[in-house]
């Protein structure tokens, strides 16, 4: 039974991080590599002819005086409700646990390291998924996990606002949609390539705030040999008509023949929630 949860979770999760091209570090860049034992992630060099117009540390929701620490319970229940919605298999995941024993679990996040709002929460994924996993092979589920990371400094929320907002830049200039993750702060105005995208546009919609769910990226591996056609991961079917290599809303591929209907297998970035406690 445990085993059927796990494999059923691990193709789910699996998909949580895959915003990028194979032959990009787009989400190690941006978020950092939970499997990577060092944590820590430098930042990307800026792109040539761009500007940003945003020094400002993170801003807050109206009426809130600070941004808060995270719900991240509140934040797993909301998720998995959305998620069981068509996946009923995950309707009870929110109490699996989600952080190591005191004391226990990995440190992946030294100070300094830059981040979004989403990797606290998709720390707490994955170190549900460790945790199954750890219970299959009859280990202990902390030595598997990491601990959650706090809110990073305010150097390291400024370079990962400048490079979402950059990452958003390019896929805008190349007709694309763009990442839905949240913003640590209003990352204001943006120059590229001699066009300027205002801060919504860059799809910042408040502090923590994300408002749909990532789009899903076409890949050339997708394509099905001897055909002109591409099958779209986590759907069944297939699309034509369509570009490889390029992120897609999931509209957009059922417009090119994705049947309509299915169990929703897009990750979605949720909204930073503030613990009450």
């Amino acid at each position: 039974m445990i085993h059927s949860i796990y494999n059923q979770r691990f193709e789910v999760i699996e998909r949580a991080p895959g915003r990028s091209a194979p032959d990009r570090a787009d989400f190690t860049a941006l978020f950092g590599d939970a499997s990577d034992p060092a944590g820590s992630t430098p930042e990307a060099p800026a792109a040539p002819n761009s500007t940003s117009g945003s020094t400002q540390a993170a801003s807050v929701p109206s009426g809130q005086s600070s941004l808060g620490d995270p719900d991240v319970q509140l934040w797993l229940n909301n998720y998995y409700a959305e998620l069981s919605a068509s996946n009923p298999q995950f309707a009870n995941s929110a109490t699996i646990p989600y952080q190591p024993a005191p004391g226990k679990g990995a440190d992946n996040y030294p100070a300094g390291s830059v981040y979004g709002p989403q990797q606290i929460y998709t720390q707490a994924l994955y170190n549900q998924n460790d945790g199954l996993f750890s219970a299959l092979v009859g280990r202990d589920p902390s030595d598997s996990m990491s601990q959650l990371p706090g809110i990073p400094t305010q150097p390291a929320q400024q370079a990962y606002d400048r490079e979402l907002a950059l990452e958003n830049a390019q896929r805008l200039a190349l007709g694309q949609p763009i990442d839905t993750a949240a913003y640590w702060s209003d990352p204001g105005p943006l120059n590229f390539d001699g066009h300027t995208y205002t801060s919504q546009e860059l799809g910042y919609c408040g502090a923590g705030q994300s408002s749909s769910p990532e789009p899903i990226y076409i890949s050339q591996g997708n394509q099905i040999p001897g055909t002109n056609t591409f099958s779209v991961p986590g759907y069944s079917g297939a699309v034509t008509g369509i570009q490889p290599e390029r992120y897609y809303t999931l509209q957009q591929l059922e417009q090119a023949g994705l049947k309509s209907g299915q169990p929703d297998a897009q990750f979605h970035p949720g909204s930073w929630s503030t613990a009450t406690t």
